[in-house]
């Protein structure tokens, strides 16, 4: 009997191994536009502090703000941050958001 229900066992979790199916995978949905906004803010603000960090490194200190990465060549503009809210570069050399 024991062998019995080891085998049932065995071939029900074995019932989903094998080839995967030749089905295309489903199409991921559409992010909300909330999330997409703060998947992009959060990509910029990792690309902000980036160019922070050549900065520091190629000129031996930090910029003092944003504009002064534009001004040196570093950056082509300053992206607009949230409303209400401003660019920020803090002692670690990254790029955060904070308030006005």
């Amino acid at each position: 009997m024991l062998a019995r229900i080891v085998l049932i066992g065995l071939v029900a979790t074995g019932a989903g191994c094998g080839k995967p199916s030749s089905s295309a995978p489903p199409t991921p949905e559409p992010l909300p536009q909330a999330a997409a906004d703060e998947a992009e803010l959060t990509a910029a603000l990792g690309e902000l502090t980036q160019v922070v960090r050549r900065f520091a490194a190629e000129q031996r200190r930090a910029p003092k703000t944003l504009d002064e990465l534009v001004a040196q060549g570093y950056l082509s503009r300053v992206p607009e941050p949230p409303a209400g809210k401003k660019f920020a570069i803090n002692k670690k050399l990254e790029v955060y958001l904070a308030g006005p």
